[in-house]
């Protein structure tokens, strides 16, 4: 089990290697995902010397999120901040009855809306082609998406649960914690153990993980760079 669960010490790498491959550029040792998808970055291993190696895939001033465990990161990259974030794990103790009434799978027609609702509630992580890494569920209110979440990094055997979020005018009615139950089921019946990150000020977050039965796993830092250039 504990090899398994190994994949996860590195997810971003491993779901740029495998299920999210489509979505990926970058060398041997070292990805990124796509730029209209999500700013995020992976590598194999912690050296940072391969942070020179995947410059020729950005654009001068691009940011991005990587794993905070490289070692010596080069002058060509600026570090703007660090988040600290836990990974918590899908760990349900009993079956559990699903309401699945008023969630819908959210299709193309609504991905122009999915990425105003995120984008308002959590700016910055959610890009045009963010939705097209996975499926994508929401709830609508007179005509108007209102909640989501969905399915950001995919991995052989897991799938991390990301962009839950509620219009501020619609939170305090449970959905998100109902689009997750929807979500952790789907998973769990594709073979699929379902894990999330969340920084760890966010204590009101983590207390409805922990009520849905999400453990956490581990620390999970990032650290959020810009790509300054170099001259060759």
């Amino acid at each position: 089990m504990k090899a398994y669960l190994s994949m996860l010490d590195n997810p971003i790498w491993n779901a740029l290697t495998n299920n999210h491959q489509n979505f990926s550029a970058g060398t041997i040792e070292i990805k990124r995902y796509e730029k209209d998808t999500i700013p995020f970055m992976g590598m194999e291993g912690t050296d940072g010397k391969l942070l020179e190696n995947i410059a020729p895939f950005f654009e001068l001033n691009e940011e991005v999120f990587l794993k905070d465990d490289v070692h010596g990161i080069p002058d060509c990259w600026e570090t703007l901040n660090k988040l600290n974030c836990l990974q918590m794990i899908y760990m349900p103790a009993t079956f559990k009855t699903i309401d699945r009434e008023g969630i819908i799978k959210l299709s193309a027609a609504e991905a122009s809306e999915l990425f105003e609702l995120v984008n308002l509630v959590q700016p910055g992580f959610f890009k045009q082609k963010t939705s097209l890494l996975g499926d994508y569920y929401g709830i609508k209110k007179d005509g108007h998406l209102v909640a989501a979440a969905g399915e950001r990094f995919k991995l052989k055997g897991f799938t991390e649960l990301s962009a839950v979020c509620t219009h501020p005018e619609h939170t305090g009615n449970g959905y998100a914690q109902r689009l997750l139950n929807v979500l952790c089921s789907k998973n769990l019946e594709e073979g699929n153990t379902p894990f999330l990150h969340v920084v760890d000020s966010n204590t009101r977050a983590i207390k409805i993980y922990e009520h849905l039965d999400f453990k956490t796993r581990i620390n999970f830092p990032l650290v959020k760079l810009k790509y300054l250039g170099r001259e060759d």
